[in-house]
């Protein structure tokens, strides 16, 4: 399969027995091949259940890895259901486990079909933990640089050790697994026996996963390498399987002694000038080799073989689902003369159902029993209380994840969980099922390579008749700095403008509460304006610090008190204009009051934001003592999946109190009444409205961003200053608009009254 960065391509095969092993937490031994090995072969054939109808040849099937091209396993299986072939046996590499786990733990065809189709699939492919799962201030990250490049600095500066976020898919894993995600699970139990490949990383030979959580065996089975971290297991570390053994067909003959073995194989496309112009892409073809070589040899152990012709797609077509599954029906189609040999009868095929059936894993009993392995003491508390009120209900995957979230928020920790059996039960026979589970073990451990992080990016904006701004930003984040829970974080910005900020965020207990002073400065050129023309330049400078008090209600709310005071200059560099030079202290006094429930931090396709705050500017240079209020609500609706509709309003005052101009309120520029110059209104009491409609025209490939939108908006604003009476503003915009992994692109134009007319042009953040 076409994979990005997978350097391992160039890891030795070693033709060697494969050793299958049961999954197990990460505190038991390490990994006793040679034994595992002869244990599984010597108990194999006494622990599979007996092939029903009895009499017949125990049939295996075999799902090959490749990514998107997988899919086309659902056709496969949907043409078995219909023509009742029925399947003994199952094993899968890669996204044949995925799928091959999915459809041996109970679920149908039809089940796979749907999911498949309503691109869930496609929906678990992220850079980076989606918004609507990190905690409040990894939130005002994402606003602040969306188009960030994190580096951890622990171990000196390093990035992480995957393309790709793998949160979403662990939590569709553990959901979809949510009744075999047991230590005691023994895949020879499931309504289809089933193994997985996965790559040992130590020993790089295949390992195979015969028990234990099945989340865990097939994020290992999957774990694509350089797009998706690998999995720490017993000691070792597990990639993708399709590395040694993309096509185990000799795991279903001699590990589940398959008597027919079938073997589905995606065919991928011939070699292309693209392959190899550019370094990804002879990396990609040069791991290609080495699938193509374990494929090669798989086909030649298989019975009978059916090729789905998939290679005029590519491994991230998961939106091609529907195209793909067809494929695969067409392939196994092609075969029917040899696979309805197999074919049951219509009583014969029922009472094979039953069989499996009988074997499906019931859903987990009430949580009794919560224990937590790994991290600190406080860390260990915070999960306990976190997983406190699930006690005593039935125990539910998404529910166990959303409470792990509070302390895997911070984005300094990692978090999984398995569940158990808390009172000992009898061997299973295989004709049974396994009883309900009623505790569950956390796993808790330190993201690899920090804290410290440092976060990097660069900011854009170009507009007509304007001075360009760029910026270099950096933020320094150091989560636990003296104490669990506390943070220290540092801004830094270079180019048109120079600030530096250093907070300290330190929690009240395990309240909510926290406490955080802050330092910062911020030097930058200011323009100001007359009838759409400059008329001159200051420098403005506002140095100071303060406190906030606050507590935190959720990922989504949090209400703050804050006391600032700042030095401010204010002075003429060119020009002439009607405000005068000032040097002087402000103080403000402040209650805010924030919630967001938006998806992403910057084109969110539904959601709310919405800010609110009221205090008062007092002791302030040559400025009333004024109350001050400032609201902004925002709301997005997503409609037919492809159209965006959404609303601004935002409103600043200082209740028509005359205060001096470093501290009025400014409107203008991109997407701020994008008709007019940056900042040109100037004033004391504003509000502005924004309505608009998305629509997108464009997918980016998983993973790599939302996609791009045509995009177009009617923008009102209003200024109002003790020298000039209120005015009005209005204007139209076009818009291309591009969600990407280096943050929001927007080329757009504007018109407005007045005669006001601008094209603009901004990479990082959305202005």
């Amino acid at each position: 399969m076409t994979l990005l960065l997978c350097i391992v391509a160039a890891l030795p095969l070693r033709a060697q027995t494969l050793p299958t092993l049961p999954s197990s937490p990460a505190s038991e031994q390490s990994v006793d091949r040679t034994q595992a090995a002869s244990e599984a072969e010597s108990k194999s054939s006494t622990r599979l259940p007996a092939i029903v109808p009895a009499n017949r040849k125990s049939i295996g099937l075999v799902l090959e890895g490749g990514g998107a091209l997988g899919l086309a396993h659902i056709g496969v299986l949907l043409w078995f259901e219909q023509n009742h072939i029925p399947v003994d046996r199952l094993t899968g590499t890669s996204m044949g486990a995925l799928l091959g786990g999915l459809y041996a733990s109970g679920q149908t065809a039809q089940d796979l079909q749907k999911l498949a189709t309503d691109n869930l699939f496609g929906d678990i492919f992220t850079l980076q933990t989606p918004y609507d799962q990190i905690g409040y201030r990894r939130r005002q990250d994402r606003r602040d640089l969306p188009q960030a490049l994190t580096l951890g600095l622990r171990h000196g500066v390093s990035v992480r050790n995957a393309v790709l976020s793998d949160s979403p898919l662990n939590d569709f894993l553990r959901s979809r697994f949510a009744s075999n995600n047991s230590l005691e699970n023994d895949f020879d139990h499931l309504p289809i026996p089933f193994r997985c490949v996965a790559t040992d990383l130590n020993t790089l030979e295949p390992l195979v996963f015969r028990g234990g959580p099945m989340p865990e065996a097939i994020r290992a089975s999957i774990s694509i390498p350089g797009i998706f971290s690998p999995v720490s297991y017993r000691g070792h570390y597990l990639v993708d399987g399709a590395v040694t053994d993309n096509l185990p067909t000799s795991v279903a003959r001699d590990v589940l002694n398959a008597d027919v073995v079938i073997a589905v194989h995606l065919k991928s496309a011939g070699l292309a000038e693209s392959d190899v112009g550019s370094i990804l892409g002879v990396f990609a073809r040069a791991f290609e080799a080495g699938t193509a070589k374990t494929e090669r040899a798989g086909i030649s152990r298989a019975d009978l073989l059916i090729t789905a012709a998939t290679e005029t797609f590519s491994t991230t077509d998961y939106g091609k689902a529907k195209e793909l599954i067809a494929v695969g029906y067409a392939a196994a189609e092609s075969q029917g003369d040899r696979l309805l040999v197999y074919r049951l009868s219509e009583e014969d095929w029922t009472s094979h159902l039953q069989d499996r059936r009988s074997r499906i894993a019931p859903p987990p009993g009430k949580l009794l029993q919560v224990s937590v392995q790994g991290g600190s003491d406080a860390a260990q508390k915070g999960i306990a209380r976190s997983l406190e009120p699930l006690k005593e209900k039935p125990i539910d995957a998404a529910a166990i994840t959303k409470s792990l979230r509070q302390v895997e928020g911070a984005g300094n920790r990692e978090a999984s969980f398995e569940t158990f059996q808390t009172t000992p039960i009898p061997p299973l026979s295989g004709t049974q099922a396994q009883a309900p589970d009623t505790g569950v073990i956390v796993h808790l451990g330190d993201v690899r390579n920090g804290p410290p992080f440092l976060l990097v990016g660069a900011d854009l904006t170009a507009v007509t008749s304007n001075v360009t701004r760029n910026n270099i930003d950096l933020r320094l984040v150091d989560q636990d700095f003296g104490g669990y829970g506390s943070e220290l974080r540092a801004d830094a910005r270079f180019g048109f403008l120079t600030q530096g900020a250093l907070e300290y965020y330190k929690p009240i207990w395990s309240t909510g509460f926290f406490v955080q002073p802050h330092l910062g400065i911020i030097r930058q050129p200011v323009y100001l304006w007359q009838n759409q023309q400059r008329v001159s330049e200051r420098f403005e400078q506002n140095a100071g610090g303060g406190l906030d008090l606050g507590k935190n209600f959720s990922r989504q709310m949090q209400i703050t008190a804050q006391w600032k005071i700042e030095a401010t200059r204010w002075r003429l560099v060119t020009g002439e204009d009607d405000t005068q030079n000032l040097s002087g202290a402000a103080q403000t006094g402040m209650l805010h009051f924030s919630y967001d429930t938006a998806v992403t931090g910057a084109v969110s396709p539904h959601g709310l934001r919405l800010d609110v705050s009221a205090g008062a500017l007092f002791h302030t240079a040559m400025s009333e003592n004024a109350p001050l209020a400032q609201a902004s609500v925002s709301r997005t609706f997503l409609f037919q999946q492809k159209n965006i509709f959404g609303f601004r309003a935002q409103g600043d005052t200082y209740f028509r109190r005359n205060v001096a101009a470093p501290f009025r309120f400014t409107l203008g520029g991109p997407l701020r009444l994008s008709a007019s110059s940056v900042d040109e209104y100037r004033g004391t009491d504003d509000f502005f409205v924004r309505g608009g409609y998305l629509r997108k025209i464009a997918s980016l490939p998983s993973g790599l961003g939302q996609g791009v939108y045509l995009a177009g908006a009617y923008e009102a604003g209003e200024m109002w200053s003790p020298e000039h009476r209120a005015f009005l503003r209005q204007d139209v915009l076009g818009a291309v608009v591009a969600s990407t992994p280096f943050g929001v692109i927007t080329v757009a134009g504007s018109a407005g009254d007045a005669g006001r007319r601008k094209i603009f042009f901004t990479l990082g953040r959305l202005f």
